[in-house]
């Protein structure tokens, strides 16, 4: 499955505030910032990886004041 496939399938919410749904929030969110910036196919190759090795996408962002996130601010963790 292809990142983009991934991400549609990972970021559909079902508002139950569960685990899934607040990591689906989260790539919604990710994917909404990385567009404005062209790097998209950046964010879906990372998932990609993020799946072959059973990891979730982060924001490196531990003080929470960034008004906008970039490529660069994501992890797996």
């Amino acid at each position: 499955m292809g990142g983009e496939q991934l991400y549609l399938k990972l970021s559909k919410r079902d508002y139950s505030g569960s685990d899934s749904d607040n990591y689906a929030q989260l790539l919604q969110t990710i994917f909404f910032h990385l567009a404005g910036s062209n790097e998209e196919l950046k964010f879906y190759e990372l998932l990609e990886v993020s799946k072959n090795e059973n990891k979730k996408i982060a924001i490196n962002d531990p003080e929470n004041n960034k008004d906008e996130y970039f490529y660069s601010d994501l992890i797996l963790i």
